[in-house]
């Protein structure tokens, strides 16, 4: 069993935690994933340009 796919709205909110919590460790505990995965997102580390696309447009729209 592999890990659950993570969807762009949940890199949005990784990213959003992050600017609040302040630490990898605190946002992956609050969405239940390990720090590893949420600072991979955070940084867009390695993210397939289709992802890193998807997630541009959801935070322009957050951000509106």
């Amino acid at each position: 069993m592999g890990a659950k796919h993570i969807s762009p709205e949940e890199i949005v909110e990784m990213q959003r935690l992050y600017r609040v919590l302040g630490t990898y460790a605190a946002v992956a505990r609050e969405m239940g994933r390990s720090a590893s995965s949420v600072s991979k997102y955070v940084q867009m580390k390695d993210i397939p340009r289709n992802i890193r696309i998807a997630v541009e447009n959801l935070s322009q729209k957050v951000e509106e």
